[in-house]
């Protein structure tokens, strides 16, 4: 069966470079569709495949009507249009990848079409905007990005970037889609660098249950990410030791997830275990990052710009508060697991010193008192008949709290 790549940008602005683009694409022996968002002029429909009019369409507006608008509304309509097409296509198995080109603008309504693509799925968005902050238009999904270098134009630069790109998406065409000869079941887990070595003994004992570990990094978008796979349906169990894009969304830290954190399996039903990881602390920039109204606050450099903040017993209230409501919403099966003996690498007695901004040493990072607060908070307003509170003597990176939280999980895997 030959392998069909689509091809996204907008003809009224970069014709010549799709076309050649679409040649290059098509010289290593691929067919291609082109799909024209234009929303500025409408180009002549013979040189698209799906022409902008089509897109339109979509929408139940004529183009005409769509030129007219401000380019936010315009922009926001075709790439509804073209969505719907994209679906359409990928449910009909009449389409194995997909390639943009184009700047910032055509970057944000062509990546905001492969975000509805699935993981593993080819996707390759050619644009200057590459070397920036590409988390808007990444998101949660594996788009790769590749830096035109200079401005979408044809030049002996910016051709050799879209041979590569061409050469580079055709391959991925020519593979099967999810083509895994053994399918396991799944778990994910959330991880982050002060809770490392748990997470490497879970994902050994869960690899020798024969499954399946994913990890993902409390970074914002890893926990976007679970919450997305969990939704997807490809997931069998979820392991949440690293909870701490929680604290980071309180107090407006650099690795929020967003306020669906820690939904997804309990909507889903999917059987979870979930513990305090890294909610010691908020995580910031470099300390000149840090906001004013924390100023007086504890914190401790972990490098020159991470800067963590440790939490205080009203913010860890709060959060004890936020995760019971989130976990009694459970359908299926649901544990917390706590770690009497501190949440992070930082958080253990006789550990870490944490200092105030001036970097004067201001106590112990470990503190019973502000550990308590979270865990009395969340016991208190946590509904035993949906979820089971589990406390373990021992530190969250012992191998003896890895090998508790697996077991648990298996358990509950079993109902």
């Amino acid at each position: 069966m030959a392998k069909t790549i689509l091809l996204i940008g907008t003809l009224d602005t970069k014709a010549k470079e799709l076309d050649y683009l679409r040649k290059r694409i098509e010289a290593e022996g691929v067919q291609s569709l082109l799909m024209d968002v234009s929303c500025k002029a409408a180009p002549s429909e013979s040189v698209s495949d799906i022409s902008c009019r089509k897109v339109a369409g979509e929408t139940g507006k004529d183009f005409e009507e769509i030129v007219q608008l401000d380019k936010i509304s315009a922009v926001n309509l075709m790439t509804e249009g073209a969505i719907k097409i994209v679906k359409r296509m990928f449910d009909e198995k009449r389409l194995h990848a997909v390639i943009g080109l184009g700047g910032a603008n055509g970057a944000e309504l062509t990546c905001a079409v492969m975000r509805t693509l699935p993981i593993g799925f080819p996707k390759l968005m050619v644009t200057c905007v590459a070397s920036g902050n590409v988390r808007p238009y990444v998101g949660t999904k594996d788009i790769m990005m590749s830096n035109s270098i200079g401005d979408i134009s044809l030049n002996r630069i910016t051709k050799r970037v879209i041979n590569n790109a061409a050469r580079a998406i055709a391959h991925m065409a020519s593979e099967e889609f999810f083509a895994d000869e053994e399918v396991k079941p799944q778990i994910c887990m959330s991880t982050f660098g002060t809770t490392l070595p748990c997470v490497e003994r879970a994902k050994g004992l869960l690899e020798e249950k024969g499954f399946e570990v994913i990890e993902l990094h409390a970074s914002g978008t890893g926990g976007m990410a679970l919450e997305e796979l969990v939704r997807s349906g490809e997931v069998s169990g979820v392991l949440d030791i690293t909870t701490s894009e929680l604290v980071d969304d309180l107090v407006d830290g650099m690795y929020s997830a967003g306020p669906r954190r820690l939904e997804a399996a309990s909507a889903m039903g999917v059987p979870q275990v979930v513990s305090l990881g890294a909610l010691d602390f908020g995580n910031f920039g470099a300390k000149e990052t840090v906001p004013q109204r924390y100023k007086d606050r504890n914190f401790f450099f972990y490098t020159p710009s991470i800067t963590l903040m440790r939490t205080n017993v009203e913010e860890n209230q709060i959060l004890g508060k936020k995760m019971a409501e989130k976990l009694n919403g459970s359908v299926g099966p649901a544990a917390i697991i706590i770690p009497k003996k501190g949440f992070s690498a930082l958080d253990r007695a006789g550990g870490k010193k944490m200092t105030r901004i001036d970097g004067t040493v201001s106590g112990d990072w470990h503190d019973e008192t502000l550990n308590s607060a979270l865990i009395k908070s969340l016991k208190a307003q946590l509904d035993a008949s949906k979820v089971r509170f589990v406390e373990v003597d021992a530190h969250i990176n012992d191998p003896e709290f890895a090998e508790a939280a697996v077991q648990l999980l298996v358990e509950l895997m079993k109902q």
